[in-house]
């Protein structure tokens, strides 16, 4: 009598088993099926700079002689520059980011940028004055800014050429002074 009760038993065991087996697969085939479909899916930017024409996945590079001034926009309406040589070309991307907390000393610089019809405008705060740089989207691949800087006095006219992450500006000098107006 004991022997079909062991057989019920191995029997309800078994089908447990099956189940619980069963639901682990179905549970992975779900993830992967969200996963496969969010990673089909475009990523969707927004903010006051999203309809820019501007390039969010790497930053723009200009060159005076051996100086790098290099500025990475976000969609929320910040940028962040940083100032260095030819010689640091390499070390520089990797400070524009987005949690940069900016360090002056060094012309390392975050800052809200406004959109004033279709022009930008954004202006940082070195240690001693302050440098403004007001212009436009030309292209995904290149912004243009009058440098005012109210320190010295001066005007850039100053084309920036976007790189993407991961690549290091090439070396070209591109600014020209302009006179003041």
């Amino acid at each position: 009598m004991d022997h079909p009760i062991k057989n019920i038993l191995l029997g309800v065991i078994a089908v447990l088993t099956v189940i619980l087996i069963g639901s682990r697969f179905m549970k992975k085939d779900e993830g992967n099926v969200s996963n496969s479909a969010s990673s089909a899916e475009e990523v969707v930017i927004t903010g006051p700079l999203s309809n820019k024409d501007l390039r969010f996945d790497g930053y723009y590079s200009n060159q005076v002689g051996q100086l790098l001034y290099l500025v990475r926009f976000f969609p929320e309406g910040r940028v962040v520059t940083v100032n260095g040589t030819t010689e640091r070309a390499s070390d520089l991307p990797k400070f524009l980011v987005r949690e940069t907390k900016g360090n002056p000393g060094i012309g390392l610089h975050n800052v809200p940028v406004s959109v004033e019809g279709d022009s930008l405008v954004f202006i940082t705060h070195p240690e001693k004055g302050e440098i403004e740089y007001r212009g436009a989207v030309v292209s995904g691949s290149m912004v243009r800014f009058i440098r005012h800087s109210h320190i010295t006095g001066t005007r850039q006219l100053m084309e920036y050429v976007f790189y993407p992450d991961g690549t290091v500006p090439l070396q070209q000098d591109s600014a020209k002074v302009v006179q003041p107006s």
